[in-house]
Formats: C-alpha cells, sequence, structure tokens
C-alpha cells in the first residue's frame, strides 16, 4: 500500500546492497564432503562457484548469471529474471530437475541457515521501520530488552514465494518488512500476486496515487450525519485500472478495514462538531492558528509527509479528502 524506500528509513549511513551482500558471504557451510579428513568450510559464493564449476545441470540453469546478480537483483528485473530461470528448468530432466532443486535449496537456506544470524539482524540493526508496507495499519518497529538486545516486531515476507522460487529466498529486494498478519498463512499465504500487482519496493509502484479509500454512507444519512459506524463504508477504490485488484485481495484490505471505521466516523462527528465558523471561534479564543487547530482536531496528515511512518496515515488522509479538509 505503502511504497518502500531503504535510504529513508536507515538509521545509520551505510551502503545498503554493498553491505547485505557481505552479510551473507560472512555465513559458512561445511562442505558436503571433508577434505584430508577434516570437515571443510566455504560461503555463500564460493559454494555457488563450486556448483557451477561441477553441476552441468546448474550451470545451465543459471549460465550468465552470478550469485551477486541474483542477490541484489532489483524487483522491477525479477520477472523476466524468473521466466527466464523457469524455462531453463523446464529442459531438465526430472531426475535433474530433483537433483538441481536440492542444490538450489541448499545453497538459498533461508530458514535453517539466513533468517535468523543473518537476515534479521541485518534489517533490524540498520533500519527503523514503523508500520507495515503491505497493510499501512500495523506496526513493526523494533524495541530494545532489558538487556540492551535490539528486538524487531517486522517479519520478512518473500514478495516471489519462496518455496516456488527457492533461488529467490535471499534475493534482497525480494525481502518485504510486514507485520505478522499481512505474512501469515490465514491472509498472504503462499499467493503469487506479482503477476497482477507491484511489490512496494517496485519502481513503478504507486497504489497510493492510483487507489483511495472512499466514503459511502447508508441511504439514511442526510448531510453527513451519521448515527454509529454502521453507517459507513470505506472500500478502496481504484481509478483507471484493475492493477492493484489483486492487491487488495491478498492482503484482504478492504475486510480488515472494516475494522477501524471508527476512526472515520470520529472524523465525521468531528466535521459536524467543528465547522469552519467554529474552528475560527477557536483561533480568536486561543490565537492558535487556524490550520494547526484543523489538523490537532482531525489529526490530518500533511502533504509531505512519509505515510510509513504513521499507521492509518492513507486512510486519514484519503478520507480528508473526501470530507474537504484538506
Amino acid at each position: 500500500m505503502i511504497n518502500l524506500d531503504y535510504k529513508s528509513h536507515q538509521n545509520k549511513e551505510f551502503e545498503i546492497e554493498n553491505s547485505y551482500y557481505d552479510s551473507l558471504k560472512s555465513s559458512l557451510f561445511e562442505k558436503e564432503k571433508k577434505v584430508n579428513q577434516k570437515q571443510a568450510y566455504e560461503n555463500i559464493e564460493a559454494r555457488f562457484e563450486r556448483y557451477m564449476q561441477k553441476d552441468d545441470s546448474f550451470k545451465k540453469v543459471f549460465r550468465d548469471e552470478n550469485l551477486e546478480n541474483i542477490i541484489l537483483i532489483k524487483n522491477e528485473d525479477i520477472e523476466y529474471f524468473i521466466e527466464r530461470i523457469e524455462r531453463r528448468i523446464k529442459t531438465l530432466t526430472e531426475t535433474k530437475k530433483k537433483e538441481f532443486y536440492i542444490k538450489v535449496k541448499r545453497l538459498f537456506r533461508y530458514s535453517d541457515k539466513f533468517q535468523s544470524s543473518v537476515l534479521t539482524p541485518f534489517f533490524t540493526d540498520n533500519f527503523n521501520f514503523t508500520i507495515c508496507f503491505y497493510c499501512n495499519k500495523d506496526f513493526v518497529t523494533n524495541f530494545q530488552k532489558e538487556n540492551k538486545e535490539l528486538v524487531s516486531t517486522f517479519q520478512l515476507d518473500h514478495f516471489y514465494d519462496k518455496g516456488t522460487y527457492p533461488y529467490l529466498g535471499l534475493s534482497l529486494y525480494n525481502l518485504i518488512p510486514s507485520c505478522p498478519t499481512c505474512n501469515s498463512g490465514k491472509v498472504k499465504g503462499t499467493a503469487n500476486c506479482y503477476k497482477q500487482c507491484l511489490s512496494p519496493n517496485h519502481k513503478d509502484f504507486d497504489f497510493n496515487k492510483k487507489v483511495k479509500f472512499k466514503l459511502l454512507l447508508s441511504d439514511d444519512c442526510k448531510n453527513l450525519h451519521i448515527k454509529s459506524k454502521d453507517d459507513i463504508e470505506i472500500p478502496l477504490k481504484e481509478n483507471y485500472s484493475n492493477e492493484y485488484e489483486k492487491y487488495i485481495k491478498v492482503f484482504h484490505l478492504d475486510n480488515r478495514y472494516q475494522a477501524h471505521k471508527d476512526i472515520v466516523f470520529e472524523m465525521m462527528k468531528n466535521a459536524e462538531l467543528y465547522p469552519e465558523s467554529r474552528l475560527r471561534e477557536l483561533q480568536e479564543l486561543t490565537g492558535i492558528p487556524y490550520q494547526q487547530i484543523k489538523k490537532d482536531i482531525f489529526n490530518l496528515i500533511d502533504d509531505d509527509m512519509d505515510l510509513s511512518k504513521k499507521p492509518f496515515s492513507k486512510l486519514i488522509k484519503d478520507i480528508s479528502e473526501e470530507l474537504n479538509l484538506i
């Protein structure tokens, strides 16, 4: 729902891509075979190169590719990359295909190798994420325990499902910091919405521009006078395309936001209690500028505010426009 710009969430200056790739290389694998009767170790880059040299199927599928490009591939290039790799995999025999996937899963081991030891610490130590980029409603902040250990509340969602595309299991731009709800099996599950939607970190992602919360009232409401939040509907409506229809369905955004109609109900009650004439009176009484009073009462969002910093910011901004408050 909200664009993911990594640089705006850095808590210190550093080069994101190089640091991420180096952090993966710092973790060692035990080699499948001992050398001179001793256990030998290699990093992910060395293992990739060894597979490329000694496994014909691996070399066939990943020809013209290198590990760094796979790990740092931009989201806008991933779909073409998937098509290219899947086309090559289909040329393998069933036996070779099984052997290939064993090696790929052994190499790009997210869950039992890199997740807790490398990836979560990398995102936790280097970024201050606030709100889930998928739903813009749940916090994904870090906090410190009593022993000063920094703990994250986000989960890293694979926008392109790692079960279907295990070779993207460690790719930086395939990992979206999200809330546990959006990353749960009950919501997104293993759904691949990329065929009809873009990821929040895609350069062309413009959900906020194209999709808006709309205010719909029951038939017995007149002049915005409502008796309860049950008189309100706040569906997401897309203008001039259906590019994000799948996105809205995958994350159940319409259904999940129905539980927060009280936010809109309060805004509408305040609009009834504080017409412009009343706001002008308050300005005369307090000396506080009119726009500041209006902002405080209606919890308005500044035009230049980063919507990823505050929960429900898109809902509040869109409904404020609907009510002509901004």
